[in-house]
């Protein structure tokens, strides 16, 4: 495993990370909903799902990634019924005009530890990092050339890359909060992020 490599991996990950997509949007919208705590839990989450794809095809499982078919509904089932939840709950806020409740509890163990699990379904349900890490990946870095110190070093590498693009989407959203607390603000951002929601939740539903 080359230096080069290395450096185009990363290059890579942080256009699959900074570009827009369900996840970023679901932590956009988990800040804005309970804080940027729980959306840093639901970033994390996230995280862990791309490192099982990456992992399954460093480790040669690509071939049979097609056949995982209960695993991938699972996952899609999770991942569409948490983005439903949200834009059902933007929505209501945008006709009741009330700031709508977290979803989970901002702060509990049992709020953190779903947020985060709902996260790790995000990518499991979501074609872009599986077309990323099973096709691509495999297409420009020789998978029998990555050994375990390799492996860790390029787990460190997205590990490097995801942290400061979450946070810097995170940071945005959550400079935002006051402002779109007024209320006609907050309509209006309701209803674009139920409609948002709703559109990537049909869109992962269907693919």
């Amino acid at each position: 495993m080359t230096f080069q490599t290395l450096l185009l991996f990363a290059g890579a990950l942080l256009v699959l990370f900074l570009t827009p997509g369900p996840g970023i949007a679901a932590m956009i919208a988990r800040t804005l909903d309970s804080g940027p705590w729980n959306a840093a839990m639901y970033g994390a989450g996230i995280l862990l799902g791309d490192i099982f794809w990456f992992t399954l095809a460093v480790t040669g499982l690509s071939a049979i990634a097609t056949q995982l078919s209960a695993f991938w509904l699972v996952a899609k089932v999770i991942g569409v019924g948490y983005l439903g939840w949200m834009a059902f709950k933007a929505f209501w806020s945008a006709w009741t005009g009330a700031r709508p409740k977290p979803v989970f509890k901002a702060g509990s163990k049992r709020g953190g530890l779903a947020t985060f699990l709902a996260g790790v379904a995000m990518p499991l349900s979501n074609p872009k990092p599986i077309v990323f890490y099973l096709t691509l990946v495999p297409a420009f870095i020789p998978i029998e050339t990555i050994t375990p110190v390799s492996y860790a070093v390029m787990l460190l590498i997205m590990v490097a890359m995801a942290v400061p693009t979450a946070g810097f989407y995170i940071g945005l959203a959550h400079r935002a909060r006051n402002w779109l607390s007024t209320p006609q603000v907050r309509r209006g951002a309701d209803i674009i992020t139920g409609c948002v929601m709703t559109g990537i939740a049909l869109l992962l539903m269907l693919r």
